[in-house]
């Protein structure tokens, strides 16, 4: 059984975590996987590519805690967060992925995906979360607009975090979601470069 509760995408059952007007996010289930796949393999350029099996097996396989969160407007998914819960309490989550359709950009329906995260971090006693995101991205512009802060870079050629040289230079991001925890980290401490 998982911990996930209303969170969890292996029960194959739809929770709706959000809603305002027009737009919704719930949780996915397998019959998703068109939709990510098709937005994966359109926004290629800034998302890592993440094998069928992994989404199967981890999110709605149950294998692992990994939560797809999708985002809707009048039944139609226009988005999807893929994010990773952190071991812990008190530590940050991950935001491994998100791709919205082209059609859909600036209209709200990332920061209605990041307010689930928020809702997350509350509920599980998570801090916030960090991503990585390539310093030659326009999306850089969306994290830094929604309140997320740049605390370093991953050097082009450096090894990065799985041991694979880093193909160009990567922002590191981060952000605090749960007002009701005191911050793990001073400001000074996110000012790095790691080499």
């Amino acid at each position: 059984m998982s911990f996930l509760g209303k969170f969890d995408c292996s029960t194959g059952l739809i929770n709706i975590l959000y809603q305002d007007k027009d737009i919704l996010v719930r949780t996915s289930t397998i019959k998703d996987m068109l939709l990510v796949d098709k937005l994966q393999k359109e926004n290629s350029y800034a998302v890592g590519f993440i094998q069928k099996t992994v989404w199967e097996d981890y999110v709605w396989g149950g294998k692992r805690n990994f939560i797809v969160l999708i985002a809707e407007c009048n039944n139609d998914a226009v988005g999807y967060v893929l994010i990773t819960p952190a071991r812990k309490a008190y530590d940050y989550a991950k935001i491994q992925q998100i791709a919205v359709r082209n059609d859909a950009r600036r209209l709200q329906y990332g920061t209605a995906l990041i307010a689930v995260c928020r809702d997350f971090c509350k509920e599980f006693q998570r801090k916030g979360f960090t991503l990585r995101c390539r310093l030659d991205l326009d999306s850089n512009h969306f994290w830094k607009s929604i309140g997320f802060a740049k605390y370093g870079t991953w050097s082009k050629g450096k090894l990065n975090h799985v041991g694979f040289k880093a193909s160009n230079d990567i922002n590191l991001w981060k952000i605090d979601l749960n007002d009701s925890l005191p911050s793990l980290f001073n400001d000074s401490d996110f000012s790095m470069v790691i080499v």
